[in-house]
């Protein structure tokens, strides 16, 4: 599965869609569904296979940003940590 920019654009867009009731345009889902998900299933104009195919796409992204998270995180758990700074040595007794 890879992750463009412009594929989390689109994705985001059609969700956005879905959510105010409209329907995406098939072509072009189907076009990011299949390069996204690497499946080869054809264009459509049925609304719920069109739903199906948001919600299918939101789950992938909503993982690939968990994940990107995780790494994130991840990373900056294993950046070392400082090192004690202070001189070392005996102190001067006054």
């Amino acid at each position: 599965m890879i992750w463009t920019d412009e594929d989390i654009k689109l994705v985001e867009r059609f969700i956005e869609i879905r959510n105010k009731g409209y329907y995406a345009d098939g072509g072009q889902l189907t076009e990011v569904y299949n390069r996204v998900l690497d499946k080869r299933v054809n264009p459509t104009n049925c609304g719920s296979c069109i739903r199906q195919r948001i919600n299918e796409l939101e789950e992938s992204l909503n993982r690939y940003k968990r994940s990107l998270e995780a790494s994130k995180e991840e990373e900056v758990n294993n950046m070392p940590q400082e090192e004690n700074k202070e001189p070392v040595g005996k102190k001067k007794k006054k």
